[in-house]
């Protein structure tokens, strides 16, 4: 009678490719930080201040516009230094950020740039 194979009945005849492991270790992080979805952060801005600050400044480094959108709503509204968030949320605005168009957009209207707050705007429809 034979034994059905389980996770744990170990073949040590079994070849394993050692290419299979060398897939991850060459791979480049620049496309995975600029392009990974921080949509959970965004609900949570706070929460990237204390329990996921290396991974939003890598995220940074990397052009990801949530994480421009995210770092320009601390900036503008928890640190008060306007002008730090203005410049992180036009990056995720041009970044086409959705909700960066949109806040910096009506930012723009607010301080009477009603040109640029237009133009970002109009990109959302």
């Amino acid at each position: 009678m034979e034994s059905e194979k389980s996770v744990n009945n170990y073949n040590t005849n079994d070849i394993v490719d050692a290419s299979d492991y060398d897939d991850y270790s060459n791979t480049d992080p620049t496309s995975y930080f600029r392009n990974i979805s921080l949509r959970y952060f965004a609900v949570e801005p706070l929460r990237m201040l204390t329990e996921h600050a290396r991974h939003k400044e890598l995220c940074l480094e990397n052009g990801n516009p949530e994480a421009h959108y995210i770092e320009g709503l601390l900036q503008f509204f928890v640190h008060k230094e306007k002008q730090r968030g203005l410049i992180h949320l036009r990056q995720s605005a041009t970044g086409n950020n959705a909700n960066g168009m949109y806040l910096y957009g009506l930012l723009m209207l607010a301080k009477c740039h009603y040109r640029t707050g237009k133009k970002y705007l109009d990109k959302l429809q």
